[in-house]
């Protein structure tokens, strides 16, 4: 038998990981920077041995990273339609090239915040499985289970797996709920739990999913340049050191006057690019992230401040260089400015394929400010910079950060 062909070289692959779980053993490529990239998650392994007993014919993957849960339950069951949704769009990505590259045909992976953006709003579930995120907060985990029970098959089955510490939360929202909530098993580090559907259910409209709790993800609220921003759970990026000296040392390098067309990648919940438009309201900012959370918060804040509008395009692509080429695709298109942090867990290779596409995406003559750790830049940036023959120098160190401008 011929070796099968090499995948095309990605910057995004990470490793790949042998499973072998429900009689099946499937191959699967990791990107960097996703959940869980240097071995299956103890949870999802925990959920994977304790599935609920009937067969089922439809089943949703809520939170599905690169495809460790939904895959094995497909190939197991290759007559069962399995939805995998994520909100993180690089992992729904990989997802769906994991299920074509171990040729399984009754997937469907694409992006989703929680439940609203399903494709079959209609359509009833045998099983909704979850591995549920440890910091997403009490609102959200309410809404999975709750909005869940309704999306169930009259026989379905809603099952989650938590670490032990999140097991209290989850009583006490059982018992103000009235919840049937059952304990199938714990185990060292993780729990799983399930609950039946409820009963006399309607079908959930496409209007239902959308419409959320204002408040589902919020966190808190922050202040910057006197801009009041809510800030969501589980989001990332909350290191004290970051918040304290990164994030500063970027906005603090941001021009003051500027009228042409911005790009800022991952844009959070809209710290960059909200300061963007509210410094230069005659300014055209694209805020982009592979996050769904991040751009529904970017779009929450910039319509609470009222610096939503046609200068505001919040987008949202896997990758960066995906992104440019999309909003770059013809050379009238080009930008300005591109504004962004390089982020170490994405790897070398990402990095050096991120300054690529910057650097094709700017205009002549136009810059890209990128904060990254100093030592990010001196073990990564300055090699590939001086291999590339890139014009990028810092233009402000603080605290172990700095911020590099690159000139086209």
């Amino acid at each position: 038998m011929p070796p099968a062909p090499k995948p095309p070289y990605d910057p995004w692959y990470k490793i790949t990981l042998k499973q072998s779980a429900l009689g099946k053993t499937l191959a699967l490529r990791v990107p960097h920077d996703v959940f869980s990239t240097q071995q299956i998650d103890e949870g999802t392994l925990l959920l994977l041995q304790h599935l609920p007993a009937r067969d089922p014919a439809r089943v949703l993957d809520l939170g599905c990273g690169y495809g460790a849960l939904g895959l094995p339950i497909a190939a197991k069951y290759p007559s069962a339609q399995i939805e995998m949704v994520d909100r993180d769009l690089l992992a729904a990505q990989w997802s769906g090239d994991n299920a074509r590259s171990n040729g399984l045909d009754n997937v469907d992976a694409y992006g989703s915040l929680g439940y609203r953006d399903l494709r079959s709003p209609g359509a009833a579930y045998d099983w909704i499985l979850c591995n549920v995120p440890a910091r997403i907060g009490r609102p959200f985990i309410t809404e999975l289970l709750e909005k869940g029970r309704a999306l169930l098959s009259p026989a379905g089955e809603l099952r989650v797996v938590v670490i032990n510490d999140l097991v209290p939360m989850l009583r006490e929202i059982e018992a103000e709920r009235g919840w049937p909530l059952r304990e199938i098993v714990r185990g060292p580090r993780h729990s799983v739990l399930a609950l039946d559907p409820k009963a006399e259910s309607a079908p959930t409209t496409a209007e239902a999913l959308a419409a959320e709790n204002a408040d589902l993800y919020l966190r808190d609220r922050v202040e910057i340049e006197r801009l009041g921003l809510d800030r969501p759970f589980d989001l990332g990026g909350d290191d004290p050191k970051r918040l304290k000296f990164g994030l500063p040392a970027l906005i603090d390098a941001l021009p003051r006057q500027f009228e042409g067309r911005a790009l800022c990648f991952r844009c959070g919940y809209g710290q960059v690019p909200l300061v963007m438009r509210a410094r230069c309201p005659q300014a055209t900012v694209f805020a982009v992230d592979r996050d769904l959370l991040a751009t529904d918060f970017t779009r929450r804040n910039a319509k609470r401040l009222g610096l939503d509008g046609e200068r505001l395009l919040v987008r949202e692509h896997a990758t960066l260089p995906q992104a440019l080429a999309a909003e770059c695709s013809r050379p009238s298109d080009r930008l300005d400015l591109i504004l962004g942090e390089l982020s170490p867990s994405a790897g070398e290779k990402v990095l050096e394929a991120e300054l690529t596409a910057i650097t094709k995406a700017l205009r002549p003559g136009g810059q890209a400010l990128l904060l990254c750790l100093e030592k990010l830049d001196q073990q990564w940036v300055r090699p590939f910079v001086k291999r590339a023959k890139l014009s990028i120098h810092p233009v402000l160190m603080r605290e172990g950060y700095a911020v590099l401008s690159l000139r086209a």
